[in-house]
């Protein structure tokens, strides 16, 4: 409420585009289906009030940009504490509460080209799907099937039969594995008597496997089919897969950081509302990539910018329009003329006398209360004889000349 303070400490472009009120009515009416056939999908489908735009979201994503060799699958988890029935509880994560996603995303550039959202076991029908993590990261990568990328992932989907898979359609995988899995050797296991800084390989036909003892008693096992050696890095003594892994895991994780960061998220007790705002979010970080692609000497660098810009771009059609609405506030029919609206010739002093007489905006400010006839020639406002010029300007627009020349 405080961005839309008409008493000067508001931001006096969000009064301009619309009202408080307008934003309420929007935000209240927000729909993404419709509401009169929802009943009906939804016996087919949990995600029936947004599942239409949702997907139109990411075949986009898809569409638009080509990830580099490295990308990683992982689970994000947005806020929400409302009526939802497959509202989720991670205690690892900082919100603990709230809409779970699995995304794909590129491990350099952090553009996300693929999205799932976990609403649990769905109704039989065209939408009812596995939700294992092999299935999941089965539906993931179908964009980047045959295309001789990595995946990295954590040990939640990581197994030997996934590894399979995936070489079948030509994407290598690099992930850490639970201890509990059949494949691993007891010698893998963590056990008092290994050396901290150990490793152990082993290797398989296009597999590999490591296990890298960190601490006593503790040890990290990673399956690879990226690599095809036992390689070791000279600086950190630590195996070079263990390197790899730890530069390309945390795509997924920085867009949730970067979504924090700058978010348009607002309080909702609608799902499909956090849902939008999500979106939204990654659509922010998904343009700033595609821009600094396609024109790399002109990308503001810094995401505040460009989603600044972003903004504007986008609000200049309508604010234009909006500098020609009769009946707006004073000071926002002002704003809207100097900066959006086109230039007003000086009128004949037969047209400058005006039918009605009003209070002059300047001796308002003053605290005073002072009749006018006139009115400014170019924000349309009444004004009196001590705060106007020969032309019957008002002191605001004024200076507002002599910046400019």
């Amino acid at each position: 409420k405080e961005i839309f303070a008409s008493d000067g400490t508001g931001i006096e472009i969000a009064r301009a585009v619309m009202s408080y009120k307008m934003f309420l009515f929007i935000t209240r009416c927000l729909r993404f289906d419709d509401k009169n056939t929802r009943v009906e999908r939804r016996k087919v489908d949990k995600l029936a009030a947004i599942r239409e735009f949702f997907q139109a979201f990411v075949n986009n994503c898809k569409l638009s940009f080509n990830l580099s060799e490295y990308t990683t699958i992982d689970e994000m988890l947005h806020p929400f504490r409302g009526r939802c029935s497959f509202i989720q509880y991670i205690p690892s994560k900082p919100a603990k509460y709230g809409v779970k996603m699995f995304a794909l995303c590129d491990a350099k550039s952090f553009y996300t080209s693929n999205l799932e959202i976990y609403c649990g076991k769905q109704p039989d029908g065209p939408f009812s799907a596995s939700n294992t993590p092999t299935d999941i990261v089965k539906r993931l990568v179908t964009p980047i099937e045959k295309t001789n990328r990595n995946l990295t992932i954590d040990n939640w989907y990581t197994s030997v039969p996934l590894a399979d898979y995936l070489l079948t359609k030509r994407i290598t995988v690099l992930g850490t594995m639970k201890k509990n899995k059949a494949e691993i050797l007891k010698e893998f296991l963590p056990r008092k008597n290994r050396v901290v800084g150990s490793t152990l390989f082993g290797f398989q036909k296009e597999k590999k496997m490591l296990s890298y003892v960190p601490r006593k008693n503790k040890s990290v096992i990673l399956l690879s089919t990226l690599h095809d050696d036992d390689e070791m890095d000279h600086d950190t003594r630590k195996p070079q897969v263990i390197l790899d892994y730890n530069e390309t895991k945390g795509g997924v994780d920085t867009v949730d950081k970067m979504c924090a960061a700058y978010s348009v998220s607002r309080i909702t007790k609608r799902w499909p509302c956090v849902v939008f705002y999500t979106l939204m979010n990654i659509a922010g970080i998904n343009a700033q990539i595609l821009y600094k692609f396609a024109c790399p000497e002109k990308d503001p660098k810094h995401r505040r910018i460009f989603l600044k810009n972003l903004a504007l771009t986008m609000m200049k059609e309508h604010l234009i329009f909006r500098s020609n609405v009769k009946h707006l506030p004073q000071d926002i029919t002002a704003f809207l003329k100097v900066n959006y609206g086109r230039e007003v010739e000086p009128t004949t002093e037969e047209e400058r006398i005006p039918p009605k007489r009003g209070v002059c905006r300047s001796c308002a400010l003053e605290k005073k209360r002072s009749s006018a006839s006139r009115k400014c020639c170019r924000c349309q406002s009444f004004t009196c004889k001590n705060h106007s010029a020969f032309e019957v300007v008002c002191n605001n627009c004024k200076d507002e000349n002599i910046d400019s020349d």
